[in-house]
């Protein structure tokens, strides 16, 4: 699929930019979708002139702000009927989410495009927890500038040819995801605990 998406791109840049756009949507409906490198490889190509780096840019936002909106509004309205979460695999990880979710606030949708793996979960889920529209619709555009904005910098300077910079992205993509994802598990490990020694109680005065 990837070769065809960028086949199309290389042959008919302009049009293929409608593709960029859908593809970019499709990932947050239905992943796993090649939305991360299709977008990454339309801004190569803006790196070489092939296109405008501004209308790269635009299909690639457009996108992928209207699939997270997508998501989250199958979510709210079908929610656990929905045949993506069928799967015992999916429906253990939209719990995780509902539950931070519950106790850290839609704030966590700020860091879900960079998180690879379960960034899909993350509209789903809060859609189907019920979160406002309006926090969901702040905190996920702000995701997807800022990883719009990483694609663009990968694809315009990270090589001279796509193998390079397909392959150094992908690295950078996977630490990012890493650390995110140890930060997100630390912050909850550390609320629990704090949690727990605010209802435990006092410690008896030694003698």
């Amino acid at each position: 699929m990837t070769e065809a998406i960028q086949g199309t791109l290389l042959a008919h840049p302009w049009a293929g930019l409608l593709l960029v756009l859908l593809m970019a949507w499709l990932e947050y409906v239905f992943p796993p979708v090649p939305g991360d490198s299709t977008m990454l490889f339309a801004c190569f190509l803006a790196g070489t002139g092939v296109l405008r780096l501004e209308a790269a840019l635009a299909a690639c936002l457009a996108g992928s702000v209207a699939g997270a909106a997508t998501a989250y509004a199958l979510g709210r309205r079908l929610g656990r009927s929905y045949f993506f979460l069928r799967s015992e695999w999916a429906r253990a990880e939209l719990a995780r989410l509902e539950t931070a979710f519950a106790r850290h606030g839609a704030r966590l949708l700020a860091l879900n495009r960079f998180i690879p793996g379960v960034r899909g979960f993350f509209l789903y889920a809060a859609g189907i927890g019920g979160l406002g529209w309006r926090p969901v619709l702040i905190y996920s555009t702000l995701s997807n500038l800022a990883w719009v904005a990483l694609i663009a910098w990968g694809g315009t300077s990270l090589g001279a040819s796509w193998e390079e910079v397909r392959v150094v992205f992908r690295r950078y993509v996977w630490g990012v995801g890493v650390v995110l994802g140890a930060y997100v598990v630390l912050s909850i490990v550390r609320v629990r605990r704090s949690r727990r020694a605010a209802g435990a109680p006092p410690l008896s005065p030694s003698s």
